[in-house]
């Protein structure tokens, strides 16, 4: 009787991990769908408002990309997105399609 109580707790065990991965991946599919949807945000030109409207953009993160920009002035390259304080490369380069860059000019311009 001890053996088969101890295959139960294995079973159990085994479709508790199962449920969990499970959920994970289904996790994982739906944060891949949200980043194919999304508005396309000119970076030099956006709001925090606009810029959240872009997939895995936060409010904090869209704030500290306008931070930037008044700081720094316009993003010359999408690249230097890579300067904000919480962007990653990975980030960039998941949401670089909902990513416009324009309204530098003059001498400023690396067009």
């Amino acid at each position: 009787m001890r053996y088969s109580e101890s295959r139960k707790t294995t079973y159990l065990l085994l479709a508790a991990v199962l449920l969990v991965l499970f959920g994970l991946s289904t996790d994982v599919a739906a944060e891949e769908k949200k980043v194919l949807t999304g508005k396309t945000v000119n970076i030099n030109t956006g709001s925090v408002e606009e810029l959240v409207q872009v997939p895995l953009i936060s409010q904090e993160l869209a704030k500290a990309i306008v931070e930037y920009r008044e700081e720094n002035g316009d993003f010359r390259v999408i690249e230097e997105l890579l300067q904000v304080d919480g962007f990653s490369r990975n980030l960039l380069s998941r949401i670089k399609d909902f990513l416009l860059l324009e309204g530098i000019g003059g001498d400023d311009c690396n067009c």
